[in-house]
């Protein structure tokens, strides 16, 4: 048997020691590197589930709960359902332009608690023993009353197309009682716009389902799971009864977030799971494992080549050591040395086919692995950068005391800015600038020091220049208990916001005047008399009417008439509070409601808009017209009289001062008189008969 000298023994101990080391080095380099680019796709797909749920409630879900909370207060619903006259025409025109700005809503309608249905938009022929109370709508609704809600997926009766259905019960103003429901029809055409813009890696795809695990819509993986007899793995989603990251978790109406993986034929498949609040629904985005690992494989295979060609080295360093080739081995130690400080610069230090010549292509080929290694990861930061640079919303990340660490350009670009670096030069890298009210964003920093998610909050920011727009802002806490931060995104729904304040002005106001409308008017008028009964306070109502306005109108015709009640509108309000309300009951006659107002002051407030209204004629086609009114006053009396009888009362002094010689105040007295003041004639523009 051979002995070897203790030489050769300590350097083959060497040998074998070194290339165990390098073996355990390489496996845990390429483990480490493994889990690294897969926490950081779990990451980026958490973030872009949080964007897309809440894009979903931005956009679609809140902005339909939101027009089914406008359309229940329509008076005219609540005069059908309890068997009062309404303008059935007017209802069904405002349905109709509400419809044509919302393509995918295509059903407006409302039964009674019998289940009839008495109006739908587009009109519809229903059959006569059609019973709403059979229909999943109708069910939801009255299971929940008084909440905007949500049906699951069902086939719509007369289409036979599948939808879901935002409900509402209407319900009566004084006692709260649901008198009938109120149902509008919306495909998921919207949705599925929504989850089709969104880039995911190949073979990846998306599920939103209800509570219960039925699909609302799918894409991609998401629909072909859906497709499957085998929904119980569905079903768990939709509940949270699966293992999140090793802990069970359960996701409740407004719960956060959930990731896991799920067995999909055999294959690991990434699953983020998102509640969307107001429908119940669950959003889950599906993306196999093997795509988020394509940025790895350049790091398996070129560990694989270190290791084997260090092997390889360490077997020739160890020849080359007994055998005295000490200088050869020291050029491949500089060549090692070098690649370690980070210089991947490829050398033919030995162009032979010796067994130097071997381990410098080895060698070589650890380089260029390595290179091709650090180029994958550079590819998948400039992959999860391009996520966030080119995501259609505002994304940003700021330090607590609101300084700029991250924005993307879309987000620039909706505040007004050419790019990023200009928005953060002028606002001096800090977000306080942009808050209208610098308290909403102190009540956000309370929500989240609380441990509270922000969703969805709506605000007002400046853009560049000044202009002020409302933006719906997403936040969640992030960072270090020493240096915690806020990150999140926004959208710009200032279009959103001033169609509602645009649909809730006509609802309110009477197009020739500008004023309050005779509804807007009533439902005021009930909500002071309410206060006034509750704490005790005096209230007023004055009834006026345009004195000879029949002659306006036939001398010098009906534009001048609407000049006229425009003018006296115009010279009230100048003798009126803040607070007080004129509304036009009908033709030439308007209403004043005075809160805080007993009958004496209200006498004197009556007697001012008089006298100003006398004083201020109307130029009418380079004729002067004098105008006047004649007044009614009456004071809510309390918890014995109603609304009815104040109303009736005032306008009984109104025909009291018309048949005592207009352009006068009356109040009921112990015997009902007019005000003993004897006002001026009233101005008279040219002759007329009626005038006389």
């Amino acid at each position: 048997m051979r002995v070897f000298p203790l030489r050769q023994r300590l350097l083959l101990l060497l040998a074998i020691l070194s290339s165990l080391t390098l073996v355990a080095l390489g496996t845990f380099s390429y483990v480490r590197a493994k889990n690294v680019i897969l926490r950081g796709a779990e990451s980026a797909l958490a973030l872009q589930a949080d964007t897309l749920a809440n894009a979903i409630v931005s956009q679609y879900a809140g902005e339909y709960s939101r027009a089914v909370a406008s359309l229940r207060q329509d008076p005219r619903m609540l005069a059908c359902l309890t068997g009062q006259p309404y303008d059935r025409e007017g209802l069904m025109a405002s349905w109709a332009s509400f419809l044509r700005l919302r393509p995918e809503a295509y059903f407006v309608y409302f039964a009674d608690l019998s289940g009839r249905v008495h109006a739908i938009q587009p009109p519809r022929e229903l059959p006569p023993d059609f019973d709403a109370r059979t229909r999943p709508w109708f069910r939801r609704a009255m299971e929940h009353p008084g909440v905007v809600g949500w049906s699951d997926p069902y086939t719509e009766f007369i289409t036979g197309r599948t939808v879901v259905s935002t409900v509402a019960t209407v319900d009566d103003p004084v006692g709260g009682k649901p008198r009938g429901v109120l149902g509008l029809d919306i495909t998921t055409d919207g949705l599925r716009t929504i989850l089709s813009g969104v880039a995911l890696p190949k073979g990846s795809g998306m599920l939103v389902l209800t509570a219960d695990g039925r699909t609302v819509t799918a894409t991609g993986l998401g629909a072909a799971l859906a497709e499957r007899e085998d929904v119980t793995p569905l079903r768990r989603l939709a509940k949270g009864t699966y293992a999140a990251h090793g802990t069970n978790g359960t996701i409740g109406e407004n719960a956060a977030n959930g990731d896991t993986y799920l067995d999909v034929d055999g294959e690991p498949v990434l699953v983020s799971v998102r509640a969307v609040p107001g429908p119940g629904w669950r959003l889950v985005l599906l993306v196999p494992q093997e795509e988020l690992l394509h940025a790895v494989a350049p790091i398996r295979y070129g560990t694989i080549l270190a290791i084997g060609g260090m092997l390889t080295l360490f077997a020739v360093l160890f020849v080359t050591a007994t055998v005295g080739a000490s200088g050869r081995v020291g050029l491949l130690a500089d060549y090692m040395r070098s690649v370690a400080q980070g210089d991947f610069t490829v050398r033919n230090l030995f162009p032979g086919h010796d067994e130097f010549g071997a381990l410098n292509r080895h060698l070589n080929e650890l380089v260029l692995a390595r290179r091709d290694a650090e180029a994958a990861l550079r590819d998948a930061e400039r992959q999860h950068r391009e996520l966030v640079e080119n995501a259609p919303i505002g994304i940003f990340r700021t330090a607590w005391d609101g300084s700029i660490l991250v924005m993307n350009q879309h987000g620039a670009a909706l505040l007004g800015f050419r790019d990023v670096p200009h928005a953060r030069a002028v606002l001096d890298d800090s977000v306080i600038p942009l808050y209208v009210e610098p308290v909403d964003r102190q009540a956000m920093l309370d929500d989240l020091a609380a441990g509270e998610v922000v969703p969805g909050q709506r605000l007002r920011w400046y853009r560049r220049g000044g202009e002020a727009i409302w933006v719906s802002l997403y936040a969640r806490r992030t960072g270090t208990p020493e240096a915690p931060e806020v990150e999140g995104f926004f959208l710009d729904v200032t279009g959103q916001v001033e169609d509602t304040r645009r649909l809730e002005q006509l609802a309110t106001t009477d197009e020739l005047t500008g004023v309050s409308n005779r509804r807007h008017f009533m439902a005021r008028l009930e909500d002071e008399a309410t206060r006034a009964l509750r704490y005790g306070r005096p209230l007023s109502v004055l009834l006026l009417d345009a004195d000879h306005f029949k002659a306006v109108n036939d001398t010098w015709g009906h534009e001048a008439g609407d000049m006229v009640l425009r003018h006296i509108t115009d010279v009230m309000g100048l003798s009126l509070r803040e607070n007080d309300l004129i509304g036009r009951l009908g033709g030439e006659e308007f209403g004043v409601l005075l809160p805080e107002t007993a009958l004496d002051r209200a006498l004197r407030t009556a007697e001012r808009i008089r006298a100003a209204v006398e004083d201020a004629p109307v130029a009418v086609r380079d004729v002067w017209v004098g105008c006047t009114v004649s007044i009614g006053a009456s004071e809510y009396k309390g918890a014995h009289d109603s609304l009815d009888d104040l109303m009736r009362r005032a306008d009984q002094m109104l025909m009291r001062a018309k048949e005592s010689g207009r352009n006068r105040v009356c109040a009921p007295q112990a015997t009902p008189t007019c005000a003993d003041d004897s006002p001026a004639q009233p101005h008279r523009a040219a002759a007329s008969p009626e005038d006389a």
